[in-house]
């Protein structure tokens, strides 16, 4: 995880995003849903449904916060937890995927709190290593109960569903390496680097790669000292926040419709996300939209999957971004547009 340079990022690639995004959700409730349905939907709306969708927002972002804070073992507050989870947060979701909020947020805490980037980079590295566990465990899980349930539905069709199952596969086999090389050998990392970038359009690259590498071996050493007990804390609130960040669609849906199959539309929210990792946009911007549409608005009644996409966009994804620049705006103006020094 290298460190940043103010100003790497341009106000335009933090504004197509949420342009795309809204573009996304007017598109699908204006072609999905009828002036009638609105006003349908509108009566039977559950404001208290809604409510809990927040506070399964805010649950996330908690868990989230703790996590951290035990990760760091004490050299971050709770409330400095929550500040640097809550940037990386908004940073994942406005900035570009090929450079990702890592980065900038592992360069703002440690410039916040007066810590070395390394030991933050490592930080992130055991945070990303207990996700990644814990999409291992989902995607065998997932499998498991498509046995009996429709976990990917009929619409994305056999050839579809089949590509979604290779890429779980795929990304599965991924985990699997990552958590071998981080935790059992991390010198392995560092020779695949090393095969990969001998490839001659790669060559101009190998000096820094092998520096990273480096760098991810430390920090793996660091991870490889710690008790079992603090993966399994570690491994506990990774499940929470996820739960919680699941929690958040179905409440949403709740509020404006009625749901049959409740645990199915759960199952499905998480293979949404799974799938969604694999999109390009900052936050799955347009992607997950389409997503929805596809994975969970079959199981709403008729009309009711506009404006449940709705709810849970605004929630789980615009809130982050309130939050996050109300949290931290001014630093993260900073660190990705850079600043102008004031002129005697």
């Amino acid at each position: 995880m290298p460190p940043v340079q103010r100003g790497s990022v341009r106000f335009r690639d933090v504004i197509w995003p949420i342009a795309l995004s809204l573009v996304a959700i007017i598109a699908i409730v204006a072609f999905t849903t009828e002036g009638a349905d609105l006003v349908a939907v509108a009566r039977r709306f559950r404001p208290g449904l809604l409510a809990l969708a927040v506070l399964a927002l805010g649950l996330q972002i908690t868990f989230a916060s703790l996590r951290l804070q035990l990760i760091s073992r004490g050299a971050l507050s709770v409330r400095q937890a929550y500040k640097g989870q809550v940037t990386w947060d908004f940073l994942s979701a406005i900035t570009p995927s090929a450079l990702g909020g890592g980065p900038f947020a592992a360069y703002f805490i440690a410039k916040e709190n007066d810590l070395p980037f390394g030991q933050v980079s490592a930080y992130m590295l055991f945070s990303m290593l207990m996700d990644q566990v814990w999409f291992a465990v989902l995607i065998v899980m997932l499998f498991l109960f498509a046995f009996e349930l429709p976990v990917f539905p009929d619409a994305l069709g056999a050839v579809s569903i089949g590509t979604v199952a290779l890429y779980l596969v795929g990304l599965l086999s991924w985990i699997s390496f990552f958590a071998y090389a981080t935790l059992v050998r991390p010198q392995l990392i560092e020779w695949v680097a090393g095969k990969v970038v001998r490839l001659k359009f790669l060559r101009r690259f190998e000096d820094r790669v092998h520096d990273e590498a480096r760098k991810l071996r430390r920090q793996a050493r660091i991870l490889r000292a710690q008790p079992l007990a603090f993966y399994l804390k570690g491994f506990g609130l990774t499940l929470l926040i996820w739960c919680s960040r699941y929690a958040i669609a179905l409440y949403a849906a709740f509020a404006v419709a009625s749901i049959a199959r409740p645990f199915l539309f759960y199952l499905r929210t998480a293979a949404l996300w799974l799938v969604g990792i694999a999109l390009p946009t900052p936050g799955g911007s347009g992607g997950m939209e389409g997503l929805y549409l596809l994975f969970l608005s079959p199981l709403l009644p008729e009309s009711a999957g506009g404006p449940a996409l709705l709810g849970w966009r605004l929630i789980a994804y615009y809130t982050i971004l309130v939050i996050g620049f109300a949290v931290a705006g001014r630093t993260v103006g900073e660190v990705l547009f850079g600043s102008k020094k004031k002129t005697a």
